[in-house]
């Protein structure tokens, strides 16, 4: 007779604390390389690994999929010319380009994103970096001391979102169309899960109208349930969450602003287009859901970033930044 294994909550949820910290441990050794690391390499020096070598395969696998899912791409290549069949990986660093020093206001932000986690389901994994943080001597900026605008990140039906992702299991919901109050049944195999434009969305195969969709997390109507055994499905090797997220309505609020050359990711995938201006700066032009973004949004990059038009966003930019050092400086 075939039975049904119930999940424990409290063993899933270190299950899920174990492996986003493989993760974060696998992306830093293979950012940190200069050269391409075998499998064996990994295992050996990446915390998290382990089992026997069927074990550690598949979880490496597994591993690759969940990053390239995030959108972080790994490179293989042959580790030794001398060798072709010695295959390597790495991780490129200039898809995260950021600068190796913050000063004591910058590290007080992180603290601030890292204390709004704490709150989310995902707050477990932030917990090693806040104390390094605070080993600093860096007075953490509370949600009450500085408050931009609400940050969303406990988006309902995210962890289900998470894990569903994962498993690769294929879950079902109830979505309400864009002017619409209805709620319609969804049958979807999850392929990606991005913030964009100050929204949560959900990229998946939804397989009742045999189309790829994407999906606004605010505007389901029900609780996310998951319908299939894991591994029912496989994500696309060519598939990019970025080429369907491009595709939404753009937003109405339209920003010129000047970033430092490689810097500003965040902005860059926003951008309609990209003007270089000398050796140091770029100019963006983005088109931001409302003002309330797009403050957020280059707030964030700091001195990095800085607004030419429209006027009264460069105000509220200036004044928020008065504002911080006032109460921090």
């Amino acid at each position: 007779m075939k039975r049904t294994l119930q999940r424990n909550p409290a063993i899933m949820r270190l299950m899920s604390s174990a492996k986003t910290e493989r993760l974060v441990n696998l992306t830093m050794a293979l950012l940190g390389t200069k050269r391409y690391m075998t499998k064996s390499e990994i295992f050996r020096r990446v915390a998290g690994y382990s089992g026997s070598n069927e074990t550690k395969e598949r979880m490496f696998e597994r591993d690759k999929d969940d990053l390239r899912t995030l959108g972080i791409e790994i490179e293989v290549a042959s580790h030794d010319p001398l060798f072709e069949d010695e295959v390597g990986y790495r991780i490129r660093a200039e898809v995260f380009q950021l600068r190796e020093k913050f000063d004591s206001e910058e590290l007080g932000l992180v603290s601030l994103a890292l204390g709004l986690i704490a709150n989310s389901d995902l707050g477990d994994s932030t917990q090693s970096l806040n104390r390094r943080i605070n080993s600093l001597a860096v007075s953490p900026i509370t949600p009450d001391e500085f408050r931009l605008s609400d940050i969303d990140i406990t988006e309902n039906g995210l962890s289900e979102l998470l894990n569903a992702l994962s498993d690769r299991r294929t879950v079902t919901f109830q979505y309400r169309k864009e002017g619409s109050s209805r709620g319609e049944d969804r049958r979807v195999n999850p392929l990606g899960l991005s913030a964009w434009r100050g929204s949560w969305y959900l990229i998946g195969e939804d397989l009742d109208r045999d189309d790829v969709r994407v999906f606004k997390l605010s505007r389901f109507s029900s609780k996310i349930e998951l319908v299939s055994a894991s591994n029912s499905y496989s994500i696309p090797k060519d598939f990019s969450i970025k080429d369907y997220l491009v595709m939404l309505k753009p937003g109405e609020y339209r920003v010129a602003v000047k970033v430092r050359r490689a810097l500003a990711l965040n902005l860059r995938n926003l951008s309609e287009s990209i003007t270089q201006l000398d050796e140091d700066w770029d100019l963006l032009n983005v088109n931001f859901k409302d003002q309330e973004q797009a403050l957020r949004e280059i707030l964030w990059m700091g001195p990095d970033a800085v607004v030419q038009e429209p006027a009264e966003l460069r105000s509220l930019v200036v004044a928020s930044l008065q504002k911080l050092v006032s109460n921090h400086g």
